[in-house]
């Protein structure tokens, strides 16, 4: 999902579609939906 959300960023930002801004917020956020989520799964017990 966050290669995903990267590589369409990128497409649009190709095409002038996206501002530099909005690629950073969509990187940022990608990478904190990623902490959340590595949080998220610390919090398991898998034992």
């Amino acid at each position: 999902m966050t290669i995903g959300i990267k590589i369409l960023m990128l497409g649009l930002g190709a095409l002038g579609l996206a501002t530099l801004w909005e690629a950073v917020f969509a990187d940022v956020g990608v990478a904190f939906l990623a902490i959340l989520n590595h949080i998220r799964i610390q919090k398991i017990d898998f034992e």
